[in-house]
């Protein structure tokens, strides 16, 4: 199957980190956050796997051409100029999707954590099954209409429209997680060029062409990493379940590893703290840790340290008598 992974956007929330490296290089338990969303996508055989950029392209490039996308096919579309939205971006790259039928499309910086592991099988099983302009994967999120925009549906999961406010008629808003798998007639609805969203501008122009759109629920555990605050509260999350006993997430995680990480990984407890970290990384024992930290491939923690709550990346050396809480090092 066909994917488009969404990489373009410039990850304002999460600066000054992201001036640095694109969002989907940032790491998350060592591993890039693009390792999570292609772990997602390991159930399904990825023919062409098309990367659209627009910040700091070259490094996107870098990334994916070391990782182990698993893709027969790997093709990059760069936006220059202007960030074309989701959109926009989709239809600038429509000449790797002619005559491939349905294909999956999704931000390339998603932790999701499903409880069956062949949810996006059944997912797709549906789409195909029903004919749909677009089956969108969605969760139950108690911030659905207030912090979140939902997706809002009627009583058999037909999608009538988005946003914060309440559609007439509709039973339910779910949280879109940022997975969609798209009919290739998609492209008839999108604007050729320009600027422009996939749901407002393609999904819902189909709709109103008297397209079909669903939604598919399903149960994960899944995150906001938009901003340092958040991505350091899904890390300390994460990094407890990896502590826990077997566990859905815990096994979603360890394939993630697996797949991704080019080295053995490590999580302990040591002291009052949660180390997890690359069995390359050197961490000095006269070191104090609270909280938990991650370590990258080739991280070097000096002694006399005290960390809480921090998030190094590969490579990154950390001097002696460094004193340092809820924070990346890049």
């Amino acid at each position: 199957m066909n994917v488009m992974l969404l990489a373009a956007g410039e990850g304002t929330r999460l600066r000054p980190y992201t001036n640095q490296l694109p969002k989907p290089a940032i790491p998350f338990l060592t591993v890039p956050l693009a390792a999570h969303s292609l772990s997602f996508l390991q159930e399904v055989g990825i023919e062409k796997l098309v990367v659209n950029t627009y910040h700091l392209p070259e490094k996107i490039h870098s990334l994916f051409h070391r990782i182990n996308h698993g893709a027969k096919e790997l093709h990059f579309s760069d936006e220059v100029g202007e960030i074309l939205g989701s959109g926009g971006g989709l239809s600038r790259a429509r000449k790797y999707f002619k005559d491939g039928g349905d294909f999956i499309m999704m931000n390339a910086d998603e932790v999701i954590l499903p409880v069956d592991s062949e949810v996006l099988t059944k997912a797709i099983a549906q789409h195909r099954s029903s004919g749909a302009l677009a089956t969108l994967m969605v969760m139950d999120h108690h911030e659905v209409g207030t912090k979140f925009g939902g997706v809002w549906t009627d009583s058999n999961g037909n999608i009538k429209g988005f946003g914060k406010t309440k559609i007439e008629d509709c039973d339910k808003a779910w949280h879109f997680i940022g997975v969609q798998i798209l009919s290739e007639r998609i492209f008839d609805y999108l604007p050729k060029d320009g600027v422009s969203n996939i749901l407002y501008d393609g999904v819902m122009a189909g709709l109103n062409k008297g397209e079909k759109a669903a939604v598919y629920p399903f149960e994960c555990t899944w995150f906001e990493t938009g901003n340092p605050a958040d991505l350091i509260e899904a890390s300390e999350h994460c990094i407890k379940v990896m502590m826990n006993d077997d566990s859905p997430a815990k096994r979603a995680l360890q394939k993630t590893f697996n797949q991704f990480a080019s080295s053995r990984i490590v999580t302990q407890k040591f002291n009052d703290a949660c180390l997890h970290f690359s069995s390359e990384a050197i961490i000095n024992n006269e070191s104090k840790f609270s909280g938990f930290v991650c370590a990258g491939p080739g991280t070097e923690i000096g002694k006399n340290c005290s960390l809480e709550n921090v998030i190094i990346g590969d490579g990154v050396h950390v001097a002696d008598g460094t004193i340092a809480s809820n924070t990346l090092f890049l």
